[in-house]
């Protein structure tokens, strides 16, 4: 869809709940994923039980690994990743909190090949979820990479909340921009994807030379103080 450049904003206009994502690249991705790869391959040998060209690990391979400085490192540039996001949207609720705790409660890894996929789906149980690319393979790495008529190729699409309400609904003039309903992550070696775990999403099937491998995670944000709901009757 062919969109026009922005224009100045409307002060009588409420551009209400957007949805964040942070994106970002690990400036020491090279080598931290090469060990990752290696971890990786070694930990699918020792437990893989069904021989498929999919293989996922349990979700605690941080506590595994903690002590491995690949996976610290990788840990570390999460949290980071985390903060930022987290610390931007919530900047006029937190205030100045006196301590911020994140907790990884996830963390595991995906590899994918012979056009194996994973379903649309949503996380929960965290505050944040993300995607880390440690090696993308063949996947396309662009809109301009995707073959006219073909699906994309391992790309990982976010759906935003608009999509269900365009099933079966208007679409006229009007209401177009309702009909831009989602989102391309394009697969690139060392590039992470932080986004609120209600969104739906999914990685297209893959297949290429190199398996596709990523790093999924879950993230919770602690302080001392708590938090508390508050309601009203308002």
């Amino acid at each position: 869809m062919k969109k026009r450049a922005p224009q100045k904003k409307n002060p009588n206009l409420h551009l209400l709940w957007p949805t964040p994502i942070l994106i970002k690249k690990f400036g020491q991705h090279q080598k931290v994923n090469k060990e990752l790869l290696e971890l990786f391959g070694k930990h699918r040998s020792a437990h893989q039980t069904v021989k498929s060209e999919m293989y996922a690990s349990s979700d605690d391979i941080y506590a595994h690994y903690k002590d491995n400085p690949a996976i610290q490192k990788l840990v570390k540039f999460i949290m980071d990743g985390v903060f930022e996001i987290a610390s931007e949207v919530n900047a006029p609720y937190w205030g100045q909190p006196k301590d911020i705790n994140i907790e990884i409660t996830g963390l595991w890894f995906q590899v994918a090949n012979g056009h194996t996929f994973h379903e649309t789906h949503v996380h929960g149980n965290c505050a944040w979820s993300g995607v880390y690319y440690v090696q993308s393979g063949d996947a396309d790495k662009s809109a301009e990479d995707v073959e006219k008529g073909k699906m994309p190729n391992g790309v990982t699409r976010f759906y935003g909340p608009n999509m269900e309400a365009t099933a079966g609904g208007h679409g006229e003039f009007g209401n177009v921009y309702l009909q831009d309903t989602h989102f391309d992550s394009y697969p690139e070696d060392g590039k992470l994807v932080v986004f609120p775990p209600h969104i739906k999403h999914m990685p297209f099937p893959y297949s290429g030379e190199e398996d596709r491998v990523i790093v999924s995670f879950h993230a919770r944000i602690h302080n001392p103080d708590g938090f508390k709901y508050g309601y009203t009757n308002a």
